[in-house]
């Protein structure tokens, strides 16, 4: 039997060819499957950074105001905080009001004041959250958010809650809504003092234990301040201080405080926390930050 072997050859390098063909095709659809890996995350990168530019977008910057109100309703109580603009200064100035309250696609309660708003494109919004209190111009109700709520048409921030939250959506029927300031009793009550020193004024508010009573009495004062340690300025007022119905210091900064073994007033610029016989006479309201270089002759006055 006669064998070609040339013919074998021939065949052997026929499929040596294909061989190579085959994995020449099989890498170049690696690289081009790498390639559309490569620019998935790209474009995966991409969305996540756009999405992380929404989710980081500024804060609206408005500032919010020293005017605070009040709404009642079926004994829900919720307390928001006005920013300082013309709408909400509006507002304010037609309080109180006793108003029927209107709900909007179970995410709000609304009401409509007795005169319209002025708004400006600072105020506008459309990605409301839970808590804001704010204005729809071209209805002209002040409306209370109860869950977040996304609005196509503008709306516009009147406040913010600061207390009650949880409160709004129970409410229902009719609401008022009112200044929340302290009533003449509470003014009456309320005891300030303020500290001048080296031309600077810090003001604190007294709590109603009998020292920091016993203290207000006996103002005004002028008098030596001392250094203590690196984080109190003290002082002794002439009449030592009954510690009845005070509560002990937990002393941080801006914490006024009388430490009952000596007889001296103490203000923190520093946190400190508690000791034997420190007691807590108030904190402060403003002008921390001068407390630190108090020195020399101190005037002490009520406020």
């Amino acid at each position: 039997m006669k064998i070609d072997l040339g013919h074998n050859d021939g065949i052997k390098w026929m499929l040596i060819c294909l061989g190579v063909f085959l994995l020449a095709i099989l890498a170049i659809g690696c690289i081009e499957q790498n390639n559309m890996d490569q620019r998935n995350i790209s474009n995966q990168s991409e969305l996540n950074s756009s999405e992380q530019t929404v989710s980081t977008e500024p804060e609206h910057g408005l500032a919010l105001s020293d005017m605070s109100v009040k709404i009642t309703s079926q004994g829900h109580i919720a307390t928001f905080q006005l920013y300082d603009t013309v709408a909400a200064k509006e507002l304010y100035e037609q309080l109180p009001l006793e108003l029927d309250l209107t709900n909007f696609r179970n995410a709000q309660w609304m009401f409509y004041p007795t005169k319209k708003l002025n708004v400006t494109a600072q105020e506008a919004y459309h990605d409301g959250k839970k808590g804001e209190l704010s204005y729809y111009e071209p209805w002209g109700d002040v409306f209370m958010l109860y869950e977040d709520f996304y609005a196509g048409d503008e709306m516009h921030r009147l406040g913010i809650c600061i207390n009650g939250i949880d409160e709004i959506a129970n409410m229902s029927g009719s609401m008022q809504i009112g200044k929340n300031e302290l009533s003449q009793e509470e003014e009456e009550t309320k005891m300030q003092i303020s500290v001048q020193a080296n031309g600077k004024t810090t003001i604190f508010e007294l709590n109603d234990g009998k020292a920091a009573k016993e203290l207000y009495e006996q103002l005004p004062l002028t008098i030596d301040v001392e250094d203590f340690s690196n984080n109190e300025k003290i002082f002794y007022p002439p009449k030592k201080l009954d510690t009845t119905n005070t509560p002990m210091a937990n002393a941080k900064s801006g914490t006024l405080a009388y430490y009952a073994p000596w007889g001296d007033v103490v203000m923190f610029y520093e946190k400190f926390g508690s000791a034997g016989g420190l007691y807590e006479l108030g904190n402060v309201v403003s002008g921390g930050e001068h407390i630190k270089n108090m020195s020399g002759t101190i005037l002490i006055e009520k406020v």
